[in-house]
């Protein structure tokens, strides 16, 4: 599958190689662990490749924290979801544990940042301070 997509990506022309590093540090689970070394694979610059590949990945957790920060504020509005509150339990639970930094630096171990960003973003925690420990995790 990888010398598929690097294949396919090295046939197009460079500004849609960079463009594809790009997307792929986007997507979860791939992210820039997967770009950055793609791009290098593929011989592109490795200061830009890294850029694109961690910028890709910080823009998609930036959304993900709005995103998520707006769906749960609309469902706080409505206590209607006991399931939520379930599941926020055990994410409350994660973060009394590891914090912030914990979740953040764990995040791309365990799996993604995004899994960390929501379960921050669940246990209510400012904005600022789930961006900032995200990008350092990344």
């Amino acid at each position: 599958m990888v010398e598929e997509i690097l294949y396919r990506i090295k046939e197009m022309e460079l500004m849609y190689q960079f463009m594809m590093i790009f997307v792929i540090g986007v997507i979860p689970f791939l992210e820039a662990h997967v770009a950055v070394p793609l791009g290098v694979l593929l011989k592109l610059p490795f200061i830009l490749t890294t850029f694109l590949g961690i910028g890709g990945n910080i823009i998609s957790v930036l959304l993900l924290v709005l995103i998520v920060t707006l769906i749960k504020d609309k469902l706080n509005q409505h206590d209607r979801y006991p399931s939520i509150n379930r599941r926020l339990a055990k994410a409350r639970h994660y973060f009394d544990k590891y914090g912030v930094p914990g979740l953040a630096l764990l995040g791309p171990i365990v799996g993604t940042n995004h899994i960390s960003t929501l379960v921050s973003v669940a246990t209510g925690v400012r904005k600022e301070n789930i961006v900032l420990w995200q990008v350092i995790s990344i």
